[in-house]
């Protein structure tokens, strides 16, 4: 009787071995999808929205066609794909798509470079600006301008100052870094409007480098950085009247803080700009600011 019993409580363990193994089986990695096709890759990066980790981001990305597609759409990272700036290629690639939920982001997609079928020297045509979807920088908040004015003329200056934003507010900026991790800045008004993409050569500042003019125009921020950036063309010229001091911190209001600024303080002192410009108006401090999201970086 007792061998009997013991028989059972055996089989009783091996059928539930076998069935908690299976579902370790369905909770692992597993292939739900594979295909290969051809793909036709634009002579140079754009800045474009990818998706990763269940979040979307703004990067430079690959401008691409499948076969039978005029429009281009944005690819991210291809494995085993060197890329070479002024060439268009003709590639043919293998995406395989994962799916384990026992990671943060179960389902995935990972592309790998099976043959390169043609390396053209040529300039890819009808490339668009950007392949950012107006539901992205939508969604990013416009420039905040502020400035302040000591002088006898005041309004002259101030009318002065509202006519001549030297960044336009009616634009989305958005930061992001490049493959070589170089800082950017693209603008937005629509998909047809566009400044930029811009360099952004950046250096480190002591609180006390800082100008004491800029203190009439006070932040209502915890600031955690400081520094100041030039915007640069392709060509790595500075941009007249593009260069900033800068503040990175937290408005005082946001109660979650994390490593990342919420928000970028452009400040620059224009006391001698408009000492010169308007001599009569007795010029004592002009000092402007723009505050930018920080959410692309």
């Amino acid at each position: 009787m007792r061998t009997k019993e013991l028989g059972v409580l055996i089989l009783f363990f091996c059928v539930f071995s076998f069935i908690s193994c299976d579902d370790n089986d369905e909770e692992g990695r597993k292939i739900t999808g594979y295909k290969e096709f051809v793909l036709t890759v634009a002579s140079e990066k754009i800045p474009g929205v990818l998706w990763s980790d269940g979040f979307n981001y703004l990067s430079e990305v690959y401008a691409v066609k499948q076969e039978q597609s005029d429009e281009w759409s944005a690819c991210g990272s291809i494995a085993g794909f060197e890329f070479e700036k002024g060439y268009e290629y003709q590639i043919k690639i293998g995406e395989t798509s994962y799916l384990d939920y026992s990671m943060g982001t179960p389902a995935w997609t990972e592309r790998k470079l099976l043959e390169v079928i043609s390396k053209d020297k040529k300039d890819s045509e009808n490339l668009p600006l950007h392949l950012i979807p107006k539901a992205y920088y939508d969604n990013i908040p416009l420039p905040q301008y502020r400035y302040a004015v000591e002088a006898d003329n005041k309004e002259l200056i101030e009318q002065d100052l509202k006519d001549n934003s030297l960044i336009p507010l009616d634009y989305h900026d958005m930061l992001y870094r490049d493959e070589d991790a170089i800082l950017k800045c693209i603008a937005l008004q629509d998909d047809n409007k566009v400044l930029g993409p811009y360099i952004i050569q950046s250096k480190s500042k002591a609180p006390e480098e800082m100008p004491e003019s800029y203190k009439i125009l006070p932040l209502d921020a915890r600031i955690v950085g400081y520094g100041e950036w030039i915007f640069l063309d392709e060509a790595e010229t500075p941009i007249d009247n593009l260069s900033f001091d800068v503040f990175m911190g937290y408005a005082t209001q946001t109660k979650d803080v994390d490593r990342t600024p919420s928000a970028i303080y452009l400040y620059k002192d224009l006391t001698e700009y408009y000492k010169t410009k308007y001599p009569e108006a007795n010029v004592g401090t002009v000092v402007i600011s723009y505050t930018l999201s920080a959410e692309s970086l």
